[in-house]
């Protein structure tokens, strides 16, 4: 089955939490394609979740922002919320 936008945006801001990341080390991390990568980043850059990071000339590292981590807490949250809440009262 496949990822919701909403399920790839946060494993993209999962990913880049502890530290940033070079463009090549993030697929592999979110299991995703490059091509659909390219385009989830450009629109968390694009909403100031994610930025890029220059060092040098060549290499451009992605990293989360404040207020991606903001969204990411509260992403992380509802899902908590959503599986005691399954607990709790059954179907």
């Amino acid at each position: 089955m496949a990822n919701s936008k909403l399920e790839r945006y946060l494993s993209i801001l999962e990913a880049l939490f502890p530290y940033p990341l070079e463009f090549e080390r993030i697929p592999h991390r979110v299991k995703m394609e490059r091509w659909m990568l390219r385009k989830n980043l450009s629109f968390l850059i694009l909403h100031g979740l994610v930025e890029e990071q220059h060092f040098g000339e060549q290499r451009i590292a992605y990293t989360i922002t404040d207020m991606g981590l903001a969204v990411l807490r509260t992403l992380r949250g509802q899902k908590c919320f959503e599986r005691i809440r399954d607990i709790l009262v059954p179907a």
